[in-house]
């Protein structure tokens, strides 16, 4: 039995390590005359929720594409903010241009994204607690059977 909650033990923490949600909220300089690229990596099937706003003077003027995975671009054009959520068709690398190329002033990019996994079509924090639940349930039934007394 101490072999088993010992066992238990490690797998919740391996479980725990795994990192259910991707989530980050950078922010960074691009500078004048210059292309900065965000790699972003997602599996096929992850939802992937982005969303930025720029500051500086010329914020509206900062040229955003997006490189999906399966080499579709999609080309935004100048703007100062924006949001966006979709399904990776492909795993790979999802890659954010922003170009300040037109412009002799620096901007400043204040980035959120989020990728949300899935695991045989349930999202993967679903899946991961209903692993836990059974695990549980098996550990506990156990439990009761080994310490009936034998007559």
């Amino acid at each position: 039995m101490r072999r088993l909650c010992c066992l238990l033990l490690i797998l919740c923490l391996f479980i725990g390590a795994i990192g259910i949600v991707h989530a980050a909220t950078e922010g960074f300089n691009v500078a004048a005359g210059q292309d900065y690229v965000c790699q972003i990596n997602v599996s096929s099937g992850d939802k992937v929720q982005l969303s930025f706003f720029t500051t500086g003077q010329a914020s509206s003027g900062m040229c955003f594409s997006l490189v999906l995975p399966n080499s579709t671009v999609i080309n935004v054009g100048d703007v100062g903010q924006y949001s966006t959520s979709f399904t990776s068709n492909a795993g790979g690398t999802c890659e954010l241009h922003f170009d300040n190329s037109n412009s002799s002033t620096p901007v400043f990019v204040a980035l959120n994204y989020e990728v949300d996994r899935y695991i045989l079509g349930i999202p993967e924090m679903t899946f991961v607690l209903a692993a836990i639940v059974v695990l549980i349930m098996v550990v506990v039934a156990v439990y009761i059977i080994m310490s009936r007394p034998s007559y």
